[in-house]
Formats: structure tokens, C-alpha cells, sequence
């Protein structure tokens, strides 16, 4: 009797042991696919990958939700589930198989799989935005309180949050547990067991909560270097793209019309007298204008156009899939909208109010790099300053 309780005693010894290298190895191969990426979208694939997956957490389904601090919600963002289990097992097999440094294929193989119809779920969690208020359900108070949750009883169901329960269908048991980031919280994890409906234990929440930690720092290193990469990307005074920026834009959608023969145009626009405005005014009202001329390009240009701020008082925007006859109406459009507005103090200037000069350019099959495409477009802004200003030329 005493030789088979301490039978017990070692087989429980020996399954804690096992446990407890399986969550070291999971700990150790995640840490090393999040650290192979900063781009956030694949962050978070990579962690419901490895919360979902077999060889991984082993839950049936993962949902992500971010905090909004600007609109005080948690929105969510993305989720793996039934849909593409199968494609979450193969793809935690693969990172087991991958040398310390190719487990960035992960990331590659996100990719492939993004191009196909494995997004179901996430459209749904997509959908789900709740207000962080207490009164708003589980996953809210998680985000709050900073502390996981296990839902597991009738009354503890009815408070998750009515979105979800339609939206999402979660299974009768099921855990939120909070991305905490040096003791700020980035979102919650939502996971549940609707497939195999296999028990959460208290050792899965927390396995699960110490993943999220993890999971929340590299979420934050990510946001912070998408934050630090934007912002070296845009102007500082206008917010447009900066001249850097536009030339990798305009390189980038040169070579695609000339790859796919398809029509692109630009429009170099130039402010009229603004020299005079900022010698009689002073440099700060001069910014303002810059400031404003920026907003009105950006009110009038379409979703598709690329606006940035050239250099001084020079813009441009690039017009994808346009031909220079939309792009003419385009800058028509753009230049009685300026002559329109009533800048501050434009009457002190000798012209008496603010303009602009825009000219044109338009991609054409003879062209062998965009740089034509911007000595056209320059040109054509020159001759409009010099036939007068307030007006749009058209380069041949």
C-alpha cells in the first residue's frame, strides 16, 4: 500500500515535471517568433498562433482585443479558431522544425495564409468594440482590473457582454486574462474550448496570464516602433508625408505602372508670394498658412492619393490609376478651393490674397524612371508661375 501511494506521489511528481518543461519549451519558442518581427499585425498572429495551437497553449480558440486610450474602448482586432485550426497545428509544428534563426517563416507563411479565406473570425472580433466602463462585461472589467477571469457558472455568463455572446458564440467555460506591459494593461485575451469543450483548469489560466505578460511587451515594442517609424516618416509642421517618404511612395507606385501599364499622374503645387507673406508677417503665420494649405489637400485629394509636403511651400501628390485629365479636374478642384479661402491676413500682401500654382505630369510607357515624372511636373509648375500664377499647367 505504502510502495503505491509513493507510486502516485512520483507518476504526479514526474507529470508536473513534464508540465512544467512543456511550458518552458512553449515560453522559449515564443519568445523567439516575437522577437523575428515589430510589425503589430504579425505580433498578434504569432501569439493567438501559439495560444491556440497544439504544441503550444492548446486552446480551441483565441480572440485579441487592444485598448483604444483615445477612445477609451477595447476593440478587437484579430482571432484563430475552428476555421483554421488545422492551419495553426501545422504552423506550430513548423516553428518546432525551425532553426533558432528562421523561425522568422513564420511570419512569412502569416503572409501566404493572410491571401486566402481564413479571416471569418476575425471579421466578427473585428466588429466588437466595447466602452471601458465596468457595466460593459467580463472582458472590460478585465481590461480594468488587470486581473484574469474564468467564466464557469450561469451568472458569471450572463455579464460577459452581449456583443460577444452573438458575435463570437463562446463556449460554456471560458478565460479573459489582460496584456499587462510593465503594469500597463495593452488589451485582453479572450479563449475558450468550443471544439473539444475539454476543461480550462486553474493551471491553464495560469499559464495563460503568465503568457500574456509576454505577449503584452512585445505588443508594446510594437506599437512604439510603428509610432517611432510613422513619425519618421511624416512632416513635423503639416503631419503630410515627408520628402523621404513621398520619394519611396512615388518610386514605389512608378514601377507599378510601368509593370502593369496602368495610369499615374502627379501635381507639384507651389504657394504664390508666400515669400512676401512671410517677410511682412514673420515665419510663425507663415506656418499657419503650410498648416492650412495642408488640411485643404488633404480635404479635397481621394482616398487612393498620396499627399506630402515636398520642401518649404512646395507640395505634391501622387494620383494612382489617374489619368491627367482627372488629374486636371482633380487640381482645378484643389486650386479654387485655395483662392476661395480667406487666410489671415492675406490682404497685407501685395497680391492680396494667397494662391497656388500646380503643375502636372503624367506617367507614360517611354519614361524609364520617376524622376522624369518630377521634372515634368516641375516644369509645368514653373510655366504656371511664369504665365501668371493661380493656375494649372498640364506638362506635354
Amino acid at each position: 500500500m505504502r510502495d503505491e501511494i509513493l507510486q502516485n506521489e512520483l507518476d504526479k511528481t514526474l507529470r508536473q515535471l513534464q508540465r512544467a518543461r512543456q511550458e518552458l519549451f512553449i515560453f522559449y519558442e515564443i519568445s523567439n517568433a516575437m522577437r523575428t518581427t515589430l510589425k503589430l499585425e504579425h505580433i498578434l498572429y504569432i501569439i493567438l498562433t501559439s495560444v491556440t495551437a497544439k504544441g503550444g497553449l492548446g486552446f480551441d480558440r483565441a480572440f485579441l482585443f487592444l485598448i483604444n486610450e483615445e477612445k477609451n474602448t477595447l476593440e478587437g482586432k484579430m482571432a484563430v479558431g475552428p476555421q483554421s485550426k488545422k492551419e495553426v497545428d501545422q504552423i506550430w509544428q513548423r516553428i518546432i522544425k525551425m532553426e533558432k534563426e528562421d523561425i522568422s517563416e513564420l511570419v512569412k507563411l502569416y503572409k501566404k495564409l493572410n491571401r486566402g479565406k481564413r479571416k471569418g473570425l476575425t471579421e466578427l472580433v473585428k466588429k466588437i468594440i466595447i466602452p471601458l466602463e465596468e457595466n460593459q462585461g467580463i472582458p472590460a472589467l478585465t481590461a480594468l482590473e488587470k486581473m484574469p477571469h474564468k467564466i464557469n457558472t450561469k451568472e458569471s455568463r450572463s455579464k460577459i457582454n452581449n456583443q460577444i455572446l452573438e458575435l463570437l458564440k463562446p463556449d460554456d467555460i471560458f478565460i479573459a486574462v489582460p496584456l499587462i506591459s510593465w503594469g500597463k494593461n495593452e488589451g485582453v485575451i479572450l479563449a475558450d474550448n468550443a471544439v473539444t469543450h475539454r476543461p480550462i483548469l486553474q493551471e491553464d489560466v495560469k499559464i495563460l496570464t503568465l503568457f500574456a505578460h509576454q505577449a503584452g511587451l512585445a505588443i508594446e515594442n510594437s506599437k512604439y516602433y510603428e509610432y517611432t517609424k510613422k513619425r519618421a516618416e511624416l512632416d513635423s509642421l503639416t503631419g503630410l508625408y515627408n520628402h523621404g517618404r513621398f520619394q519611396k511612395l512615388l518610386t514605389d507606385e512608378f514601377e507599378r505602372a510601368k509593370r502593369y501599364k496602368s495610369n499615374l499622374s502627379l501635381l507639384f503645387i507651389d504657394i504664390d508670394h508666400f515669400k512676401d507673406y512671410n517677410d511682412r508677417l514673420g515665419h510663425p503665420a507663415g506656418d499657419e498658412v503650410l498648416v492650412k494649405l495642408a488640411d485643404i489637400l488633404n480635404n479635397n485629394a481621394r482616398t487612393l492619393d498620396i499627399v506630402a509636403r515636398y520642401g518649404g511651400e512646395e507640395f505634391a501628390i501622387i494620383l494612382p490609376h489617374t489619368k491627367k485629365e482627372q488629374a486636371l479636374k482633380l487640381a482645378e478642384r484643389i486650386r479654387k478651393a485655395v483662392e476661395k479661402y480667406n487666410f489671415k491676413n492675406q490682404d497685407k500682401i501685395p497680391s492680396g490674397n494667397l494662391t497656388i500654382s500646380i503643375g502636372i505630369s503624367a506617367f507614360n510607357k517611354e519614361m524609364k524612371s520617376k524622376e522624369e515624372l518630377i521634372l515634368k511636373a516641375d516644369n509645368a509648375l514653373y510655366e504656371a508661375k511664369d504665365k501668371g500664377r493661380n493656375r494649372v499647367i498640364v506638362a506635354s
